[in-house]
């Protein structure tokens, strides 16, 4: 069995052929693009990557000690210090 298809597409309207006079109908037609950076509700942009020594590694941790200590959520020491909230995970659980 085949499946029908869910998407319709605005067809172009038949041409004519200057030497027949006759329809020509149009057999593939793409649909028409989007806008190209679709958003997603509540994604945020990817942040840069960036190396780090192990100095400033270190000084990241005593912050994400220190905010966590303050009971301050995951998310708001991400935005205090500029990372991601998996990092402020990860700096958490190596110290």
């Amino acid at each position: 069995m085949s499946k029908k298809a869910t998407k319709t597409v605005a067809a172009k309207p038949p041409t004519r052929s200057a030497e027949t006079k006759k329809a020509i109908a149009v057999t593939s037609v793409k649909p028409a693009k989007k806008a190209v950076a679709k958003k997603i509700a509540g994604k945020q942009p990817a942040m840069k990557t960036a190396r780090r020594s192990t100095a400033d590694v270190a000084k990241l941790r005593k912050l994400v000690i220190s905010g966590s200590k303050a009971k301050k959520p995951a998310e708001v020491i991400a935005k205090e210090l500029g990372i991601s909230k998996t990092y402020v995970y990860a700096l958490k659980r190596k110290a």
